[in-house]
């Protein structure tokens, strides 16, 4: 009699744990097409970008991923996105460098004209097709991210973090006038704030060992005081790998996505691949311990780009949880408050341009660890 108790005991416990155990997520498309999972709030992505893993379990939110095809998307994508929007969804986001799914928005809201639609930093977002986005009657929200002029943000971070010296490091090639400006106003910001300013160039072909030996010279004896930016993203594992032979600080690893550069790094693969955004940030910080690093480096573990569609499913769950209106959620006072209360992020919306909805630029300062 026990022994059939406990085979039927085993026998429930495996029926509970073989769907958690087959329940690893992808983040890629379904064979080359649009993925379908649905959920209230509708995330569509770019292979391999990652959110929160929170968000990945949350009922309300389904998040899938868009094809890796060469060139624009085609009518197709269009409306295999806009088949699997129905009754139930109440908000739909949509993140990629790519163009063409300007017109999944249009359709949306022909089928359901009560589905706020979000351009969570769309291709059309960089280039002459700008205006039609925020002339679009049929969007609601288009969100860019500060991806080129950080470099005032990072030297604030530096000079909380007790930098005494700032680098700002780039790429000779990669210096344009936009890149100039930012440069010059880390410069004033040093000057005005009592750190020594420096711009180190490099070129495209420079090897790690010649990086590092730029910064030791420059630093000047007192690496570990100097804080040290990488402008350009093809400098950000040298930057962050260098600081942790040399000891120097990093206001804003600046990468394609913080977290896996420092998962790589710190050999914490598994944790980036399981552990929520807060959890896996902690973990981080006690690594970093070990190289007497801790408060010392900063960064956005789920990925800037990720930003756009974390924050519109926040304000999104907080929209209805409150009973409030769109005009009433997509304010800049309520996205600085969303930032900070459920992203633990401090976020700065300034304006695109005239548009028809809330359309806004998205300067998102960085976590320390």
């Amino acid at each position: 009699m026990i022994k059939k108790l406990f085979s039927i005991v085993m026998i429930v416990a495996l029926v509970i744990l073989l769907p958690a155990c087959g329940k690893e997520k992808s983040l890629k498309s379904d064979n080359n097409k649009v993925t379908t999972k649905k959920a209230e709030i509708m995330v569509y992505l770019p292979e391999g970008q990652q959110l929160d893993n929170k968000y990945y379990n949350d009922k309300e939110v389904a998040i899938n991923y868009l094809p890796n095809n060469k060139g624009a998307f085609t009518e197709k994508e269009v409306n295999d996105i806009v088949n699997n929007i129905d009754k139930h969804v109440k908000v739909l986001v949509i993140t990629t460098e790519k163009t063409g799914l300007e017109g999944v928005f249009k359709k949306v809201k022909d089928k359901l004209p009560g589905v706020i639609t979000v351009a969570g930093d769309i291709g059309e977002m960089h280039n002459d097709e700008l205006y039609s986005i925020l002339k679009n009657p049929k969007l609601d929200v288009a969100f860019t991210v500060e991806n080129n002029k950080k470099g005032v943000e990072s030297a604030k971070i530096a000079k909380l973090m007790g930098a005494e010296q700032y680098i700002y490091l780039s790429r000779t090639k990669s210096i344009n006038p936009e890149v100039n400006e930012d440069m010059q106003e880390v410069k004033e910001y040093c000057n005005n704030n009592g750190m020594k300013f420096e711009n180190i160039s490099v070129d495209e072909k420079a090897p790690y060992s010649d990086i590092i030996s730029k910064v030791k010279k420059t630093a000047a004896g007192a690496i570990k005081n100097t804080a040290v930016f990488p402008s350009d993203k093809s400098l950000s594992k040298d930057v962050l790998e260098g600081a942790l032979s040399e000891g120097y600080m990093v206001p804003d690893i600046n990468s394609e996505n913080d977290g896996r550069l420092l998962s790589e790094v710190l050999n914490m693969t598994k944790d980036y691949k399981k552990l929520p955004r807060e959890e896996f940030d902690s973990k981080v910080s006690q690594k970093l311990k070990e190289y007497n690093l801790n408060g010392k480096i900063a960064g956005i573990s789920e990925g800037i780009y990720s930003i756009p569609s974390e924050l519109t499913i926040e304000i999104a769950k907080f929209m209805y949880e409150k009973n409030y209106m769109i005009e009433e959620c997509y304010r800049d006072v309520s996205v600085i408050a969303r930032g900070n209360r459920n992203l633990k992020l401090s976020i700065l919306p300034k304006d695109i341009g005239l548009s028809l909805g809330y359309a806004r630029n998205l300067l998102v300062t960085p976590r320390i660890y």
